[in-house]
């Protein structure tokens, strides 16, 4: 349903990824700082991305409208098509009736808007095209610049999470934004 999402906005493109895109994958779950806030995968050899990758394709065709099982986007440049991160949209691992967004940028693109641009987009994607009525965001206390961008995109800070299932969450703050 999702494999051939492609939202533009004023500077990027934010599309489905492809088999081409083997090589961008890897750059992101190898990427430190993008892994330490949205550690996604575990998946670090180029054998394990390729394997990755045939999750993240399968998953596209696997969504259906009334059973969302997410989806990566790869985000890239408009202008010279140079990918330069990602965005994903998904159930919120502890809540499945919780849509969470996440995204990772390389660091030579923070501070140029462009984390605001793919949060505004996906937003507005999921409430006008998947008629998703609440999104919600995780983040690190500590990660002052997501929670930024988070205030930026109109998100509200719910509350700190505690006791989940998955204690990966334990200690982040939850915010969330209603259609």
């Amino acid at each position: 349903m999702y494999e051939n999402t492609r939202i533009e906005t004023e500077c990027l493109i934010i599309r489905s990824f492809s088999k081409n895109d083997l090589n961008h994958l890897y750059r992101i779950v190898n990427d430190e700082k993008i892994m330490s806030t949205v550690p996604f995968a575990e998946e670090r050899a180029l054998d394990e991305c390729k394997e990755l990758m045939g999750r993240i394709l399968s998953r596209y065709g696997e969504s259906t409208a009334d059973e969302f099982k997410g989806f990566l986007l790869s985000v890239e440049l408009k202008e010279s098509n140079e990918q330069i991160g990602f965005v994903g949209l998904f159930p919120l691992t502890y809540d499945a009736a919780e849509t969470e967004i996440f995204y990772g940028l390389f660091e030579d693109y923070y501070g140029m808007g462009y984390a605001t641009e793919i949060g505004k987009s996906i937003i507005k994607y999921a409430f006008n095209d998947m008629n998703i009525n609440k999104v919600v965001a995780t983040v690190n206390q500590e990660n002052e610049q997501s929670k930024r961008v988070l205030h930026k995109l109109g998100m509200k800070f719910e509350y700190v999470i505690n006791d989940t299932d998955d204690d990966t969450y334990d200690g982040e703050y939850m915010y969330s934004i209603q259609k």
